[in-house]
């Protein structure tokens, strides 16, 4: 997977059984997907400007290991099966103290324009860079 970002865990993270709350994961999740976007080229005041950008419609996550404060985690974010107007984000979460998968997930998502409320299609140099990086990894 291309894209590693880099989180730490907050002691407001933390709920009443002493680890990170689960859905806590998904702002993880959430905050590595556009850092990996922007680094695609997806500016995203650009999307904003155009009023355009990312939905997920379906998440699946498979939590292995829970996450304490203090530590980081690290994520590593990948774009598979992409489309006009959709595909899928591949993540894996791992606690960077000792390296453990914490959290791996599979985001279908589309992006969508929202002055139009319809899907939006991709720019055609957008897809064919994502084609070209699923290409390198089989």
């Amino acid at each position: 997977m291309p894209h590693t970002t880099e989180i730490p865990i907050l002691w407001s993270h933390m709920d009443a059984n002493g680890h990170v709350n689960n859905g806590v994961y998904q702002s993880y999740f959430d905050e590595a997907r556009i850092q990996a976007l922007e680094n695609e080229g997806f500016s995203i005041q650009e999307m904003r400007e155009k009023k355009v950008g990312p939905v997920m419609v379906k998440a699946e996550l498979s939590y292995h290991k829970p996450l304490h404060h203090p530590d980081s985690v690290r994520i590593e974010t990948g774009f598979r099966d992409m489309s006009k107007i959709k595909g899928k984000v591949i993540q894996n979460m791992f606690r960077v103290s000792d390296g453990a998968l914490v959290c791996a997930a599979i985001f279908s998502a589309l992006f969508f324009d929202f002055e139009k409320n319809r899907p939006w299609k991709l720019p055609d140099t957008f897809l064919e860079k994502f084609k070209a990086e699923e290409k390198q990894k089989t």
